[in-house]
């Protein structure tokens, strides 16, 4: 049985005439807190949109656990533990922290419709383990004390946090994070770091893309980095820091003055 692995080969997405990914490849090997950087517009993004099933790609291959899921719908990724966050924060404004949790707790659950209509033995088991859980995962992320405050009105940060507690209820063995230190002060990215570590003590794999390069270097064990939708380097982050390459792309060079 192949390991909990990603892999990506010759992965290529284009929208029109853009070329938004461009023969892209890395591997990213179970427990690993890996990196995907790069400039403004480089197509990070694309590329966990492709591996969640957001964008089809065109060409090349997605695989996980040695299946092929390029041509799967993101909840169908989700199902095989594949789980991310955006960008741009997207939760339940109007809803508790510990709802919005509670959220991404509904593909575990075992329920049918008519078991909670009904409210069946069934139902009232896997409703007390999911909120159990919930609390488990609240008291991971120091959310306790938020848990019936309403999202919207809880600063930044904290909504960071509830975004990676919903994500983390599903039970990924795939962490993907987009931009997770997006807005955030010092001592929120230093808290940041601790909690990616503590993940990855769980046993689930990180994928990240990130722009705070000092965020990038600590965490990170490999980097894949990205120009124009193609890979310009991939390796350590000692490797990445000082490779030419790199350095052009986020600098330019003096050909471009």
């Amino acid at each position: 049985m192949a390991g909990r692995e990603l892999i990506l080969t010759n992965v290529t997405k284009r929208f029109g005439g853009l070329v938004a990914v461009d023969n892209l490849s890395f591997h990213v090997r179970e427990g690993q807190i890996y990196g995907i950087i790069g400039p403004n517009g480089a197509g990070k993004t694309t590329v966990f949109n492709c591996i969640t099933g957001i964008h089809p790609c065109e060409e090349g291959s997605i695989k996980w656990c040695g299946e092929e899921i390029k041509d799967l719908s993101p909840h169908q990724v989700v199902q095989r533990g594949i789980v991310r966050t955006f960008q741009t924060i997207r939760l339940f404004g109007q809803m508790s922290v510990a709802e919005n949790v509670m959220s991404g707790r509904h593909i575990k659950s075992s329920q049918k419709l008519w078991h909670g209509i009904i409210h069946t033995p069934t139902s009232k088991k896997d409703e007390r383990e999911n909120w159990g859980k919930v609390f488990e995962i609240l008291d991971f992320f120091d959310l306790t004390e938020f848990a019936s405050s309403t999202v919207g009105s809880l600063p930044y940060g904290i909504q960071r946090r509830v975004e990676m507690a919903r994500a983390m209820a599903v039970n990924p063995f795939l962490l993907i994070l987009d931009e997770p230190a997006a807005g955030l002060n010092d001592n929120e990215t230093q808290a940041l770091i601790q909690t990616i570590y503590r993940i990855r003590e769980q046993g689930v794999t990180i994928l990240l893309i990130e722009h705070d390069m000092d965020l990038v270097m600590e965490v990170t064990e490999y980097l894949t980095v990205i120009n124009f939708g193609g890979k310009i380097a991939e390796g350590t982050p000692g490797e990445i820091q000082d490779n030419p390459a790199v350095i052009e792309a986020y600098l330019g060079s003096d050909d471009d003055e």
